[in-house]
């Protein structure tokens, strides 16, 4: 039995068809038979059983293939290790992230993570919103994801990494611009804007609006949107306080009193019991370490 062996039959287990395994490893289909065979052979007893054109595991090859993943993604570890320690940790890190952070924290993370760490390490951003992006964390579509915080995904771990304020955004000639800060009392009468309630961010201001006397006339995705809207407008958008709203300057962005700077809290996400290359699992502790303003942060790996 040898390393190969062990990715041919991996693969195989994952693809189910002898022409795309092969395919994907760049060997021909009869090396790859001969060496599943083989591989059968040695453990004496079968791994694969055909039905069509496909192949699926059998019993003993399911329980096999556990072991094989395990004993693989250890060795790859193992590996990312070596390398790190030679001063070349490389890989790639899949992260989705919600559009609000993109603009500045995200860049900034990711860049004195490289200088620190090396440029060898590659990061792949996708934006999606909240609920998307947990539902890629879970499924294993990708690594990482930093977002509003869930309560039905039990297997995913949070780490707070930074406060979004709560503002009033209106043009600088709306008859709010000039007020240093507001009360909710003093949206009464004007069309309102926010976010849409199926976003985690949308229903938290849509019950706080409710619980003045309060509901936004129009809902967006997005903080850009509503800002475009408010540049040309008598509207008042009560959005987060993002980058999104400097790309305008005709706006005022007005505090509110009764909310709290840490309103919203945009969390690190990531798959506590997932296999994570040490890339992946190096950007996590350091974005814990330097970049997450929670003090009592005491170290995700407990969790594994």
């Amino acid at each position: 039995m040898n390393l190969s062996q062990l990715y041919y039959f991996r693969k195989l287990a994952e693809l189910q068809h002898y022409t795309q395994a092969s395919q994907e490893l760049y060997i021909t289909q009869p090396s790859l038979s001969g060496a599943i065979a083989n591989l059968e052979d040695e453990l004496g007893m079968s791994l694969f059983e055909k039905r069509g054109r496909n192949v699926y595991l059998t019993k003993y090859g399911k329980e096999f293939y556990q072991y094989v993943c395990n004993s693989l993604q250890f060795l790859e570890r193992g590996i990312e290790v070596a390398k790190e320690h030679a001063g070349a940790l490389s890989g790639t890190v899949d992260i989705g992230s919600i559009s609000t952070i993109q603009g500045d924290y995200l860049p900034m993370v990711i860049r004195s993570f490289i200088s620190e760490k090396g440029s060898n390490v590659k990061f792949i951003i996708h934006q999606e919103q909240t609920n998307a992006i947990v539902s890629a964390i879970q499924s294993g579509v990708w690594d990482i994801g930093f977002c509003s915080p869930v309560e039905d995904a039990p297997d995913l771990f949070f780490v707070p990494v930074l406060q979004q304020p709560l503002v009033v955004v209106v043009s600088k000639n709306h008859q709010l611009a000039k007020e240093p800060h507001l009360k909710f009392t003093q949206l009464h009468g004007y069309e309102l804007l926010s976010y849409h309630t199926e976003q985690p961010i949308g229903k938290k201001i849509a019950k706080l609006l409710e619980e003045h006397g309060l509901k936004a006339a129009h809902q967006y995705s997005n903080e850009l949107d509503m800002s475009g809207i408010a540049s040309i407008s008598n509207s008042v958008a009560v959005i987060l306080q993002t980058p999104s709203i400097r790309q305008f300057n005709d706006l005022v962005a007005i505090p509110l009193l009764e909310v709290p700077d840490d309103f919203r809290v945009v969390h690190m996400a990531f798959n506590q019991k997932a296999y994570k290359c040490h890339a992946v699992e190096s950007f996590i502790d350091y974005v814990a370490a330097f970049w997450s303003y929670s003090p009592s942060f005491l170290g995700w790996r407990q969790f594994d």
